[in-house]
């Protein structure tokens, strides 16, 4: 089973953060609490992480439609969540969503898109 993943997002600045220990405590940013996002597993044709396994490698590529990729609104990075690692590949505004990480035998990969949040994909 893959590890918790906790990601919070300020309501205001919509700043987003990993949460990697839980001391327990609450987030604040803006002097706001921060929510947890909930990672959406619907099908999205834009944001829904698509993943192929090819000699050993991990192929990941956001959507079955591109995202944008501006400063305005973008998928900004993805994550490999394992049972023993987090791997996270950061995307470059106007760059293509993809990723390419080592293979694993399950996992969880995660898209986080600036305006519409996490989305999450198992295999």
């Amino acid at each position: 089973m893959p590890k918790k993943v906790n990601i919070y997002r300020c309501p205001i600045c919509q700043s987003a953060v990993e949460l990697i220990d839980d001391g327990g405590h609450s987030l604040f940013c803006c002097n706001e609490p921060m929510q947890l996002l909930q990672p959406n597993n619907q099908i999205d044709d834009f944001h829904t992480p698509v993943l192929t396994h090819r000699n050993g490698l991990l192929y990941v590529k956001v959507g079955t439609k591109a995202h944008p990729q501006s400063e305005e609104h973008r998928i900004s990075y993805i994550l490999l969540v394992t049972k023993q690692n987090v791997r996270r590949q950061d995307i470059k505004k106007n760059a293509p969503a993809t990723a390419v990480f080592t293979d694993k035998d399950h996992g969880d990969v995660y898209a986080y898109c600036n305006i519409h949040g996490l989305f999450k994909t198992s295999f």
